[in-house]
């Protein structure tokens, strides 16, 4: 029998990644054609070439196109697949939103700490965060996130060059 003077039961601590984000990084948006997006982008928000960056460069060869756009302090991930791999990775139904990027100021603690509620990596980090000169990313498997594709980043501090 449950004393009606006893204190509510707690509930349990949340066990999620908010002490471990610090901001959204950007938002990855799937495009056909990276130069009628950027005609389109730079048209209706007055952008500068400062503003944008593409990489590799429009008409280089590659298998995905990459730019980023800052607009108003929020960055766009433009994502152009040009391989039939990474077109039937990507396009797999309409252009638009592919995934939110966070940044995090300790990926290693954020994707254990999703791994005790059965978050997983995948998508193209199935083996968890991999690491780049200026950044440690990981993408999860949507299939344990509500079929949302996130990514964390954390950056790295830039490395000594010696002298």
């Amino acid at each position: 029998m449950v004393d009606p003077a006893a204190p509510p039961a707690t509930a349990p601590a949340l066990a999620g990644i908010q002490e471990y984000l610090l901001g959204l990084r950007h938002v990855g948006y799937v495009v056909t054609d990276m130069a009628d997006t950027l005609a389109h982008f730079r048209r209706v928000y007055a952008l500068s070439d400062a503003q944008v960056q593409v990489m590799p460069p429009l008409g280089e060869p590659c298998d995905t196109r990459f730019a980023f756009i800052e607009v108003a302090g929020a960055i766009f991930e433009l994502i152009e697949p040009i391989s039939e791999h990474f077109r039937a990775l990507l396009l797999t139904e309409r252009p638009g939103i592919n995934h939110v990027a966070w940044e995090v100021s300790d990926i290693d603690a954020a994707v254990a700490r999703l791994a005790e509620q059965g978050v997983r990596p995948g998508h193209v980090t199935p083996d968890g965060p991999i690491r780049t000169p200026r950044f440690k990313m990981v993408y999860f498997d949507p299939e344990t996130t509500g079929g949302h594709l996130v990514e964390l980043i954390e950056s790295m501090p830039p490395q000594s060059t010696g002298g």
